[in-house]
């Protein structure tokens, strides 16, 4: 099974593996691939499908439908809304999202914060309609004090090669290689509850549990083999992160994040953390 073909960091090398496993020919292989429609992934494979299976808008908004009710039913600060409004709130999001769930997961987030009915209804009345506009507006979002924590973090995420765990990341927010005084790592700077580094960047990155990865010995949290990393919450963030559309935004350009000068700040944030010891 090829889950998310879209995603895969270096797909025409992966494509001409499975051209090259379909070539086997054996009599009990079968392969299933999912992705998101993409012009080379289409061309490549369009040869070796014998079955096609397009997910329609109807069958995902159902999907949907049963996401949002779940969320509106068991979510602490979503099943305070009488029933009337929850059906609102149900028929805005799936008319929105034509068939984007992660459009839907962020909306949710959004909804959560809302402290009144009046933000809830203006919440929903200004939903944003693409999913890059609902990036645009969580960065937006982000206190001014923040945002250099949340540029590195951004940064860190969509090129890292190796995880970025609870620790790294709050090691990576002490550190300025770019300092003009003053340490280049001060532990001043690091955060006293590490899981409110989430609320930097909102709904664009997420942490996860790694079970028993003996990998990053130093990451360890615990005596099962444990620990926590940060993830971008989804691959379209990545995408978003270093898109054009972002690299020209009037207001949000600073966070764009471009390969070669993220992987130096990268880079100089390594040498000026290890320049303490």
């Amino acid at each position: 099974i090829f889950d998310a073909l879209d995603e895969c960091p270096d797909r025409h090398r992966f494509l001409k593996l499975i051209k090259e496993i379909h070539g086997w020919n054996f009599d009990t292989l079968r392969l299933l691939a999912t992705s998101r429609y993409e012009q080379d992934i289409e061309k490549t494979l369009r040869d070796l499908v014998s079955h096609q299976v397009s997910m329609d808008e109807g069958l995902v908004d159902s999907d949907i439908r049963v996401y949002v009710s779940r969320a509106l039913k068991d979510d602490n600060k979503l099943s305070k809304y009488s029933a009337e409004k929850k059906e609102t709130i149900k028929t805005t999001l799936i008319d929105g999202a034509h068939g984007m769930f992660r459009w839907v997961v962020c909306q949710l987030d959004a909804l959560r914060k809302c402290r009144s009915p009046h933000e809830l209804k203006m919440a929903l009345t200004n939903l944003p309609k693409t999913l890059y506009e609902t990036y645009d507006r969580i960065l937006l979002g982000i206190d001014e004090s923040n945002r250099v924590y949340a540029l590195k973090l951004l940064q860190w995420l969509a090129f890292s090669v190796d995880p970025v765990s609870l620790r790294l990341a709050v090691e990576i927010l002490a550190t300025d290689p770019d300092a003009k005084t003053g340490p280049l790592f001060d532990p001043e700077r690091r955060f006293d509850d590490p899981r409110d580094i989430l609320t930097l960047c909102s709904s664009l990155v997420s942490i996860t549990i790694v079970k028993d990865d003996t990998r990053y010995p130093e990451y360890i949290e615990d005596d099962q083999g444990n620990f926590t990393e940060f993830r971008l919450a989804h691959f379209s963030v990545r995408e978003y992160l270093v898109s054009e559309c972002l690299r020209t935004h009037c207001k949000l350009s600073i966070y764009h994040c471009d390969e070669k000068l993220s992987n130096t700040f990268i880079a100089k944030t390594c040498v000026a953390y290890l320049l303490q010891f």
